[in-house]
């Protein structure tokens, strides 16, 4: 398993980060918000799938990306903040914050059956609440403001 810092500096051009959760439900919508913080700051591809990424992997197949990096808020039992990169079928294991949990397992499998080639890993975070109607907590908007730095700063 890459090292996280090591993993998101080898991120390029040929790279693909989507971020999937709710912003209207507070940390879970950490992927959108890490998409939005590196908006126009970075060439690697970026796409916000919010809830539905299934609704983007067309797309995202299309762009036929080296290493495709999912970002979700993940219940890692750690403090909340708490970064980890892992590999998809850790998903099974760890539990997904949203609605979008099975969705997002089926993505994975049809995306891996059309892009055979493409590295797939997942970035979960632990949040701190995901209450409908509540913004990014404190945690989270300092790890998404770390991990927008070490992505822009290689």
């Amino acid at each position: 398993m890459p090292d996280l810092i090591e993993y998101l500096r080898s991120l390029n051009q040929n790279s693909l980060i989507i971020g999937v959760g709710n912003p209207l439900r507070g940390d879970d919508g950490f992927g959108p918000a890490l998409v939005a913080g590196l908006h126009g700051k970075t060439r690697i591809n970026l796409l916000d799938a919010e809830e539905i990424p299934e609704a983007f992997l067309d797309q995202a197949v299309q762009m036929a990306p080296d290493k495709l990096l999912i970002a979700d808020a993940v219940a890692l039992g750690g403090l909340p903040g708490e970064a980890a990169l892992m590999p998809p079928e850790s998903l099974g294991q760890k539990i997904a914050i949203s609605t979008h949990n099975l969705p997002l397992l089926m993505f994975i499998k049809f995306f891996k059956e059309q892009s055979s080639n493409t590295e797939v890993m997942l970035l979960g975070v632990q949040p701190k609440g995901i209450e409908f109607g509540k913004e990014l907590s404190p945690e989270i908007r300092k790890t998404i403001d770390s991990l927008v730095n070490i992505i822009v700063s290689k």
